[in-house]
């Protein structure tokens, strides 16, 4: 299972991806949230988002830090104060050959994974890009996903930066 923090760390990612992209389509050329949703699709942006790619970035970024990777590392056996080298240290020295191999370490949250959470993270991808599909003339669903993101990111916003402006203005809409 992937870890929650995880979890929530790709989903904050996006949605201020996608939700950066519409504000400025919309501040640009002074149209509403949903014209500038409806512009956005024409985007290279919703393009590589819809192809998957911001989880496949991250993924590949996963299977790029592999403990198997150090575990010839001199900063195996390194006196450090660094709580981080200490926790890696750690891994290496109780993990085996085996499991450093299927070991990969999400520097953002500190959350190691196994190559089964990888794949799990795969399968989400490939349900979103479902989703996100165009070409089957789901554009009410597509927009709906989209819009969906963009009010998580409104409701982030809201509890990290209360005071922040928030241009697309979803929530006020919403109540």
């Amino acid at each position: 299972m992937i870890p929650q923090k995880v979890k929530d760390h790709i989903e904050e990612y996006i949605s201020q991806e996608v939700y950066v992209q519409i504000a400025i389509i919309k501040g640009k050329e002074k149209v509403s949230t949903e014209t500038a949703v409806d512009k956005y699709f024409n985007t290279n942006h919703f393009r590589d988002f819809s192809e998957g790619k911001p989880y496949f970035h991250f993924i590949d970024g996963l299977r790029d830090k592999c403990l198997g990777k150090l575990k010839d590392s001199p900063m195996r056996e390194k006196e450090t104060e660094d709580e981080t080298i200490k926790l890696l240290q750690k891994k290496l020295k109780n993990l085996t050959d085996n499991e450093l191999e299927d070991t990969y370490w999400e520097i953002e949250t500190g959350e190691f994974f196994s190559g089964k959470q990888i794949k799990e993270l795969e399968k989400s991808c490939s349900e979103l890009i479902k989703k996100l599909n165009l070409s089957n003339k789901n554009k009410v669903g597509v927009k709906k996903t989209i819009m969906s993101f963009c009010e998580n990111y409104e409701k982030l916003c809201q509890k990290k930066y209360p005071e922040a402006p928030l241009p697309l203005e979803i929530l006020k809409s919403a109540n």
